[in-house]
This record gives C-alpha cells, sequence and structure tokens, in this order.
C-alpha cells in the first residue's frame, strides 16, 4: 500500500510503487542517536522494481537521494533531510547459494549473524550485536574483533542511480580500513554473497553471546548512540577511546549529549540530545585531543541532512 499526504511535485510517478511512500517522516525515528528532523519525503520500496521507479523519478524532479541501512553511524541534522530517503529495510532475503550465504542489502548484520551461526555457518559471527544493515555494513566496510566484511565477501549485486543492476565480484585492492567501492558512485547494494565455513551452532552461538556480553559492558546499548564515534587509527599508537579518555574528556557534555563515562569513543544523547548538541560535542572532542596530541581524529560518524 502506497501512504502520501501531498502531492511530489513534478513527480507523479513516484508514487506509483507497491512500498510505503511517506511526507515530512520524521528521522529520530530511524536512527541509533534517536536524533533528527523530518525526511520531505520517505519511501520503503518493496523490491528492485519499486527501487528504480524511485530512483529513476527523483532524478527527473532533481530530488537529492540519501539511502537508509539500519540507521547506525549517522547523525541526521535537526533540520532533517531535504529530498528523498530511500529506507532499505525490505530487501531481506537470506538464503544459500553455490555454497555461499546471500543476504538482502536491508538485513540487519545482527540477525543475519545470528541465524547463519544458528545453522552451523561460520564468517559472520563478528557481526552479532552490530547495529545496522548488510548495505551499510559493507558500505563502510563494517570492522570488529579484527575481522571486516571485506574478509568474507564475495560478489555483490549493485544498483546504480540510473537504475541498472550489475555484480561486482571482490576486488581486495578497493577495500580498505572503514573504507569500501561503495562510497563513490551511488551504488545501492541489493544483495550479497559471502563465503563461510562449516562450524558448530551451539559453540558460535556461544561465541556471539560473548560479543554481545562485551559490547553491553561497553555500554553500546546503555543509551542511544552510533557506536564508536571516531575511527581508530593504530599508526598512532592507540585507539581514539584512549586517546579520549587520557585527554581527559570522559563526561564532557554539551547540552544533552556527552562522552560516555565508560568508554571514551562513545557519544551517547543521554539527556533528550539535539543533533546540534552531538555534532557539537563531536566536534569538540576531536579539537581537544588535536591540541593535547596533535593528532587529529577522523570521524565515524556521518553527518546527513540540513547543516
Amino acid at each position: 500500500m502506497v501512504h502520501v499526504q501531498k502531492k511530489l511535485p513534478e513527480s507523479d510517478d513516484i508514487f506509483n510503487i507497491e512500498g510505503i511512500f511517506l511526507v515530512s517522516e520524521p528521522m529520530w525515528r530511524h536512527t541509533t542517536f534517536a536524533v533528527g528532523g523530518p525526511a520531505d519525503y520517505y519511501a520503503v520500496p518493496s523490491g528492485a522494481e519499486d527501487l528504480r521507479t524511485l530512483l529513476i523519478s527523483a532524478k527527473r524532479s532533481a530530488l537529492d537521494l540519501f539511502v537508509l541501512g539500519g540507521g547506525s553511524n549517522l547523525l541526521v541534522s535537526d533540520r532533517g533531510i531535504r529530498g528523498l530517503v530511500i529506507d532499505t529495510r525490505r530487501f531481506d532475503e537470506y538464503r544459500t547459494e553455490n555454497g555461499l550465504l546471500v543476504l538482502g542489502g536491508g538485513l540487519s548484520v545482527s540477525d543475519a549473524a545470528w541465524k547463519a551461526g544458528s545453522a552451523g555457518l561460520k564468517g559472520l559471527d563478528f557481526l552479532f550485536g552490530m547495529p545496522g544493515s548488510v548495505g551499510g555494513a559493507l558500505w563502510m566496510n563494517a570492522r570488529c574483533y579484527d575481522e571486516e566484511m571485506a574478509d568474507v565477501l564475495e560478489w555483490m549485486d549493485v544498483m546504480n542511480p540510473a537504475g541498472s543492476v550489475r555484480r561486482i565480484a571482490m576486488d581486495r585492492k578497493e577495500w580498505g580500513y572503514k573504507q569500501s567501492p561503495l562510497q563513490t558512485g551511488g551504488l545501492i547494494v541489493l544483495r550479497a554473497a559471502f563465503r563461510t565455513s562449516k562450524g558448530n551452532p551451539e559453540t558460535l552461538r556461544a561465541a556471539m553471546r560473548e560479543k554481545r556480553n562485551d559490547r553491553e559492558a561497553k555500554g553500546h546499548y546503555r543509551f542511544p548512540c552510533a557506536g564508536s564515534a571516531f575511527k581508530n587509527n593504530r599508526s598512532f599508537g592507540e585507539p581514539s577511546g584512549i586517546l579520549i579518555d587520557r585527554c581527559g574528556l570522559k563526561g564532557l557534555r554539551i547540552g544533552g549529549a556527552s562522552v560516555s563515562g565508560w568508554h571514551g569513543n562513545i557519544i551517547v544523547n543521554d539527556r533528550g540530545a539535539k543533533a546540534d548538541d552531538i555534532r557539537r560535542l563531536l566536534e569538540e572532542t576531536a579539537a581537544n585531543v588535536e591540541r593535547e596530541t596533535g593528532f587529529r581524529m577522523e570521524q565515524e560518524v556521518l553527518f546527513v541532512g540540513e547543516w
């Protein structure tokens, strides 16, 4: 069913989708920071044809596009997002094909890891407990516990802004620390295939529970947050959280946002923060560390929307 509150100028055919179409949708409902003003238009395509319709219609109407996965690693402006947000949640397939595990780009990475591990498939268990979607994790080349998405990826089916679909085989030269070829070109992941190996389901589930417990102990779930606020640059010698801690910044607060007291690299929305509070705190934290150490940390959180 299509839900429309008002006419989208010069783009009547953008409504012709089987999925959901909303106007002035609050983005705080869709981000792990739980902040963000309204998106002008918000669509949840039911599949590839819906997605193609949205992309072509948006281009015809000169609308800006933003593709949303699980809403993690994002800070959406209090003013919201101009143009069209495409929510990929319905790209949620899960199947095996020719010995590979094929996952939809909108599928929760944590759910995919648990389902795979419970089926005795080892390879994605490092992702359990991580927020975000498969497509988003590929975009960022998500990494934790010394493993990353590029380690297990075989291929991706992607759609470009013109609505064409192609398969991209894994080429390790195009991937790096928190970097992927998806970060340029506006490609949207429809599905991706991963290599797995056989494992014991009980052993894999136990290992995944340990990882979730570790995340819980680090305070990832206490308040709305985006996980790690800054990338870790090991060439500097220590993780960003250690640098922030040594600079005495735990507990630093701007408005409703604070640097958590339990982990320096987690900024939390613990008192009804605005997006601007979080942005200012990110910038102030980085500036303080640079003054003390001479090293400029690189943000992992992406600023999205009208700032």
